[in-house]
């Protein structure tokens, strides 16, 4: 394929992606069809599924392009300055702040926190290396139980992030949770 062929494969491909995300934002996953999103990107049905086989791989997709800002914000959390709880609750209020930006202001935000987990492989991949990596900076702070702690981070997290949704709230929110589980098996 030339540079001037892939070059279009991937205007198109974010093409669609955009108008997908718009979509799926204003109607939600179930109220998105490809139809709507071909017309959309401005592209034909059949250009749509030679990208695409279905749906739920445009969300996966979205979802995919997600964990580049998901990575970035724990990632940075984690190499940030302070304690142990401070940097944890910096990397988890990254990655939850992340999903919140992306779904902010959207009617369908339940919706579309609800669906992700299910059709993202690269989402299950990102929580495995968290989790290793909190537990292994648990273990290095001297915490007795340090995974059943990081369970406890990551499901309280993550039930932060779905009941507060926006994303100042959810980051400003989780380092403050964190900080309070951590902290005492720091003491």
């Amino acid at each position: 394929m030339s540079q001037a062929a892939s070059d279009k494969v991937a205007e198109r491909r974010r093409r669609i992606l955009d108008a997908a995300r718009l979509l799926m934002l204003r109607d939600g996953l179930r109220g998105t069809t490809m139809e709507a999103i071909a017309r959309e990107a401005r592209i034909a049905k059949p250009t749509l599924y030679a990208q695409f086989a279905d749906k739920e791989a445009v969300f996966a997709g979205i979802l995919d392009e997600l964990t580049e800002a998901l990575v970035s914000g724990f990632d940075a959390g984690m190499a940030g300055k302070g304690n142990v709880a401070q940097r944890i609750g910096a990397a988890m209020a990254g990655k939850y702040g992340a999903i919140a930006q992306a779904i902010e202001g959207s009617p369908f935000a339940e919706e579309l926190y609800a669906t992700h987990s299910r059709v993202s492989t690269h989402f299950r991949a990102l929580d495995a290396r968290m989790n290793e990596e909190i537990v292994a900076a648990l273990k290095a702070a001297g915490v007795a139980e340090p995974s059943e702690l990081n369970r406890l981070i990551q499901a309280a997290s993550y039930g932060v992030a779905r009941k507060m949704i926006d994303e100042a709230t959810v980051r400003a929110a989780i380092p403050v949770l964190v900080e309070r589980l951590i902290g005492p098996e720091l003491a």
